[in-house]
Parts: structure tokens; C-alpha cells; sequence
């Protein structure tokens, strides 16, 4: 989306129509509602950050937690917790070795690196759209930009494969999100120069991570 001064205003105007607790201007539940709670980051918050770094090296760094023998609490909701807490420290001291360059000094990896009902205030999870990671995935992406009225709605949305209530439906979506936007760019191309302008995203755009529960 554009860069606006609230971001927590602004996601929440361009996810109202999705809300499964929410009406439609008929007074009736959306057909095309997928969420009724959300925070920016929350179970993926530090994502696009893992995702600059490369595959093997993340490998090398979940080998080595495996040599350490460090144990974990199971998943039933977000990411999974280091149990006992004791080897955090350890941890996170392994994260800053193996990534030097990593702005963040705690694992993202693990449930003491965020508040996963409260939403995040920055990078990595709010990111300047030219700085998003080429091999970032997501499960749906949604861009917003102003309507005719300067309004911020969501324009263009796509996600990974689905049940639409009668069969399975496979998008042929690669859920990379640099070659959707790419591909969006490229479609706005037919539009109306006016309306391609004003939605067209750029790198200053921003790129937020949403966790949404359905």
C-alpha cells in the first residue's frame, strides 16, 4: 500500500469488507469475508527478515540448534516456544553469530521474539516494497491503493490454492510476492493512466505482514 501516516488505521480500512463479524451495505455477512482477528507480525512476524538470508545458511543454523540439543514446547498456537526459557540467551547469541548482519539481535524464529497478539511497530514486518526479499512468500496478497474518492481500498488480490465451498481450487500462483506485484504492474499497463498513477505500486510503497485467523 502507499505510505500513510497510520499504518494500523489504514490496514484496518482496506480489511473492514473482510470481516467475518462484520456486514456488508445489505446488512448481511460478506460472502468474501476470511478473517475475524488480526495483528500485523504476530505468528509471522520477522518473516521477510529470514527471508533475506539465504537457504543454506538457515540450514546451517537449524543444524546447529539440533547439535546443541536445544528443545522446544509443542505448537498449538504461533511459533513454537524454547522450553526451558534458559536457553534463549544461547539462542539468540547463535542467531547473532550466524547472521552478523541482522539488524534484529533476537531469533525471530522462536515465541520470545514478539508478542504474537500485539502488533508490531516496524521493520521487518512494515518494509519498504523495493526491499522486500525476491524469494518471500505469502498465502495471499492483498494491494491497496486510493479509490476515486482518495479512499484506501484493497484493488488487487491473490492467494495460494483453496476450497471454494464446492472443490479445490489451484490459483497456478507461485506466492512469491515480488512477481505479483511485478505482474500487477504489468497489468496496470491497460488501464486508465490516471487510475494506473495513483496504483501503480513503487518501491516506497510499504509491505505489511498480516497474521489473520479465520
Amino acid at each position: 500500500m502507499p505510505p500513510v501516516d497510520d499504518i494500523k488505521a489504514a490496514i484496518e480500512q482496506v480489511l473492514k469488507p473482510f470481516d467475518e463479524n462484520g456486514e456488508n451495505e445489505d446488512g448481511n455477512r460478506s460472502n468474501h469475508a476470511f478473517w475475524d482477528f488480526y495483528v500485523i507480525g504476530g505468528r509471522f512476524a520477522g518473516v521477510k527478515l529470514e527471508a533475506m538470508f539465504d537457504a543454506d545458511r538457515l540450514r546451517a543454523f537449524n543444524t546447529e540448534l539440533a547439535n546443541q540439543k536445544v528443545t522446544v514446547r509443542g505448537v498449538q498456537f504461533g511459533k513454537q516456544e524454547l522450553a526451558p526459557s534458559s536457553q534463549i540467551p544461547m539462542v539468540d547469541a547463535l542467531w547473532c553469530e550466524s547472521f552478523p548482519e541482522s539488524p534484529i539481535k533476537v531469533c525471530p524464529m522462536f515465541r520470545h521474539y514478539n508478542d504474537q497478539h500485539e502488533d508490531s511497530n516496524g521493520f521487518p514486518d512494515i518494509m519498504r516494497l523495493g526491499d522486500v526479499p525476491a524469494s518471500l512468500k505469502a498465502f495471499r496478497v492483498i494491494v491497496a491503493g486510493p479509490n476515486h474518492r482518495g479512499e484506501l481500498e484493497a484493488t488487487y488480490m491473490i492467494q495460494g490454492d483453496m476450497w471454494n465451498g464446492v472443490s479445490w481450487v489451484d490459483t497456478r500462483w507461485d506466492g512469491l510476492v515480488r512477481s505479483t506485484v511485478d505482474a500487477l504492474r504489468e497489468k496496470l499497463g491497460d488501464y486508465k493512466p490516471e487510475y494506473a498513477a495513483r496504483n501503480t505500486p513503487n518501491d516506497d510503497w510499504l509491505a505489511v505482514t498480516v497474521d489473520y485467523h479465520s
